[in-house]
């Protein structure tokens, strides 16, 4: 536990307050449901709605990162943990079907533009070495919020939506007030020797280390290793959002409501709060470009089993299976980002590496419906299969660019 213990104290700042947000993140996982049974919607139409929600997160990855590098981190995290809590205060007062699409929008637009911000704020702040360490201690409280939340936002959603955002809008500003009183802004000063590229050489368009939009788009254009890392990100993101949009519904065509799916999903943030932190700690004595390529393996089978699963405790097995494939992805994918990025570009790099789960939630939730409505749940979870082996594909891609690049230990894993 040292070497979590001896992070930097706005390290520790950092993952109380996700922490604490994650907490109150109820209104995403539990949309569906609602949207279903107190609005009436199909599958396909909550699914697509669900979509919005992703289409703002695209956004506010691309925002958050660039105006991460520009004005700094933590403007960026202030601005919008608050805009996201009067977002969500407003939310109960939306009802058609379209009214809380744009709504989502909105408040993914603005309330997701930390994420970028937060990982550059922890990258700034931790060498290279102990940045597996920060990263998994950032994951574990992440999963311990989220291992609240759908137990409390089970009960919440059988009696009122109104709380869900409520609870939801509190914790975003419970956040927002810790970074406002214990932490301080991190971005490195610009300088020429931030603004060079993976080959040392300085980077077309930068004027005394500032690196413009055109400029950083194009270096991260032209970097083929980070491109075929973030596309075995997007597949890995398309599985995810099952969890949150597909999942609970198939969950219900079986039978099993909303409280026992709190229930079963609450096992993956159990899993990773106890077990995130020792087993990071092994894994990152293996190779990265491995251990990446067996999570996308791992998390395909484990999604797979969806489709033979019929009881509670069946699911709840299921989720051990590709709970194990996430805690190898968490190990090293935003510290290879990191790694891999120029410092004057850390805060964009860290949001194309967000806006890979972006824009994974705008199409991971409408597409996974559409084959649950119209192939069935074997359908769906063989698709998830491929998605899963594409992405340890990509990894294999990228792995000679990782290695090249980001060092780490050439062990072999077990």
């Amino acid at each position: 536990m040292r070497q979590y213990l001896s992070l930097p104290r706005t390290v520790h700042v950092l993952c109380l307050g996700v922490l604490i947000n994650r907490a109150g993140t109820m209104l995403v996982p539990f949309l569906t449901l609602y949207l279903q049974s107190r609005i009436g919607l199909g599958i396909e139409t909550a699914t697509r709605v669900m979509g919005a929600y992703g289409a703002g997160a695209l956004v506010a990855a691309i925002l958050g990162g660039h105006l991460a590098d520009r004005f700094g981190r933590k403007r960026v995290m202030v601005g919008s943990l608050v805009g996201g809590a009067a977002i969500l205060g407003l939310f109960p007062l939306l009802h058609a079907p379209w009214q809380v699409a744009v709504g989502l929008f909105v408040f993914a637009s603005v309330g997701e533009m930390y994420r970028p911000a937060t990982q550059a704020m922890i990258a700034d702040l931790v060498e290279p070495g102990r940045r597996p360490a920060a990263f998994a201690l950032m994951y574990v409280a992440v999963n311990l919020g989220f291992a609240i939340a759908p137990v409390i936002g089970g009960l919440l959603a059988a009696t009122s939506f109104r709380w869900l955002c409520w609870v939801d809008a509190l914790t975003n500003a419970a956040y927002a007030l810790l970074l406002l009183g214990l932490v301080r802004e991190s971005r490195p000063a610009p300088s020429a020797a931030g603004a060079v590229d993976r080959s040392g050489a300085v980077i077309a368009g930068a004027v005394d280390g500032h690196v413009g939009t055109a400029a950083a788009i194009g270096a991260i254009l032209r970097d083929g290793t980070m491109l075929a890392f973030c596309a075995g990100i997007v597949l890995v993101g398309l599985s995810f959002m099952q969890v949150a949009s597909t999942f609970p519904l198939y969950l219900g065509q079986l039978g099993i409501d909303a409280k026992q799916y709190g229930r079963i999903i609450a096992v993956n943030g159990l899993m990773i709060t106890v077990l995130q932190l020792p087993f990071a700690s092994l894994v990152s004595r293996w190779r990265r470009d491995l251990v990446m390529i067996a999570s996308g393996v791992v998390l395909g089978v484990g999604f797979f089993l969806n489709a033979f699963a019929r009881t509670p405790w069946q699911f709840t097995a299921v989720v051990v299976v590709w709970t194990l494939g996430e805690m190898l992805n968490a190990v090293f994918a935003p510290t290879i980002v990191s790694d891999l990025a120029p410092p004057a570009l850390r805060g964009r790099y860290l949001g194309v590496f967000t806006m890979c789960f972006s824009s994974a939630a705008m199409f991971g939730a409408p597409l996974g419906g559409l084959v649950l409505a119209r192939g069935g749940g074997l359908a769906l979870w063989t698709a998830v299969l491929l998605l899963g082996l594409g992405a340890a594909a990509f990894s294999a891609v990228a792995a000679p660019g990782i290695r090249r690049r980001t060092g780490g230990p050439e062990a072999s894993p077990v």
